[in-house]
Formats: C-alpha cells, structure tokens, sequence
C-alpha cells in the first residue's frame, strides 16, 4: 500500500492537486469519514451509493493499520459455533458469501485441514464442522470430509505426525486484503465521493455541543500551510 499518495492517477484516483483542490473547495458534506481502511472506505462507499455527499480522510495510506495485518480469511465464523452464537455464525456466513460473489477476483475459495490427535476429535470436530456447513446452506463452499491419517499427512506436508489418527477437512474463503481495500477506494471515488490520504483530520469541531465538521491538515506539504475545515451534516 506504500506510496499511493503519489501514485493516485494509477489508482484510478484523481490527482493529489486536484483532490486538495476539490476538499478546499468544499463547505459542508453530508457525511465525514475519519480513517481510509476496508471499514472507512466501506463506509464511504455505502453512503456514497445512498446519495449522501461523502468526504474520507487518512492520515496514512489507505489499509495501513488493521486492515494491512488482517488474516486474509473470508470466513464465517466457525469459532463462535463452539460458543454457540448462532446468530453471528449466520451473519458471517451470509458476509462471506456476497463478498465471494461480489469480488471473485479477489476472493477465493481455501481448503482446511485440521489434525486430530484423539480418536473422540474425529466424530466432535467433523460433527461441527458439518452443522457449519449446513448453516451456510446453498452457499457453503465445499463439504466436510473426515481424513485418515496418510490423507492428512498428504494434504498437510508439515503436520506433526506423532500419535496423528486422521482429520478433518473443511472451506472457508480467503481474500487479497490491500486490493479489496483498494476496490473499495476506487469505487467511492467513481461515484463521487472525496478521498485523501495523508491528510489528517486535526481537530473536531463542535458547535453548540455538537460535532459539526474537522479542521484538516496536508500531511504532505512540508511548510504544514496546507490546512481548512470542512461542516458535516
């Protein structure tokens, strides 16, 4: 994700220039938008497809923070099956399932294999792993499948192989994290809303109490003159 900043036109974005030139130009949106990760930029995106006017400031690069040092899984959750919420099972799994049609070329299918070390870790993890399967519903990505120990050994080269007794396969997706975060940029920005990165938002301002806008601040300028505000709705 490094120097997108400078590089913007190859990003489908507009020119810095031209992007600072449009934020000084602006008076008031309907929507700011503090932080240029999947999150931000999906927010932005959404807003922006609902008709709001829409501005996203970064301080960094787009995707820098969390979003760079995500796990690169499109999955739905399987963990909190074991805890028993259903619910958030179901959300993710419907999550995974747009994202996988929404950005094939950004998302996957990926096959799992976890080992089991006990005999009873066979029928307990297959088991749940098939409920799993069956809460993804027309959009699970593949089915379970319970491995001897040589097909495990095989599908995981590195396992360990002291007392294996066999395994368990399962899907989940996997995605290219930067790119998608990318997409999501450059897709706002086609449709009309404000992104800069490596622009700060300074100060919050309030009026009455209330939030009502930012003060901003080009990171990039080195004389740190480059500044404004902008009113939110």
């Amino acid at each position: 994700m490094k120097n997108s900043a400078c590089d913007a036109p190859a990003l489908g974005l507009a020119p810095r220039q031209a992007l600072l030139a449009r934020l000084a130009a602006l008076d008031e949106v309907d929507l700011i938008v503090i932080g240029g990760g999947a999150t931000g930029l999906g927010v932005a995106l959404d807003a922006r497809l609902r008709g709001l006017s829409v501005l996203l400031l970064e301080s960094h690069d787009f995707a820098a923070g969390t979003s760079s040092r995500a796990t690169k899984l499109v999955h739905g959750g399987v963990r909190y099956l074991a805890q028993g919420n259903i619910a958030l099972v179901r959300e993710a799994l419907h999550e995974r399932r747009a994202l996988l049609a929404n950005a094939p070329h950004l998302a996957q299918p990926l096959g799992f294999v976890m080992p089991a070390y006990r005999t009873w870790q066979l029928p307990f993890y297959g088991l749940g792993l098939k409920i799993y399967d069956g809460l993804a519903g027309a959009a699970s990505l593949g089915a379970t499948q319970w491995l001897n120990r040589d097909q495990t050994t095989r599908q995981l080269p590195g396992v360990n192989p002291v007392h294996l007794v066999g395994g368990v396969k399962y899907w989940d997706g996997q995605f290219d994290d930067a790119r998608l975060a990318l997409a999501l940029a450059r897709t706002a920005a086609a449709q009309g809303a404000v992104l800069l990165n490596y622009c700060p938002a300074v100060e919050i301002l309030h009026e009455k109490g209330q939030v009502c806008g930012v003060r901003w601040q080009d990171a990039l300028d080195p004389a740190g003159q480059r500044v404004g505000q902008v009113r939110a709705r």
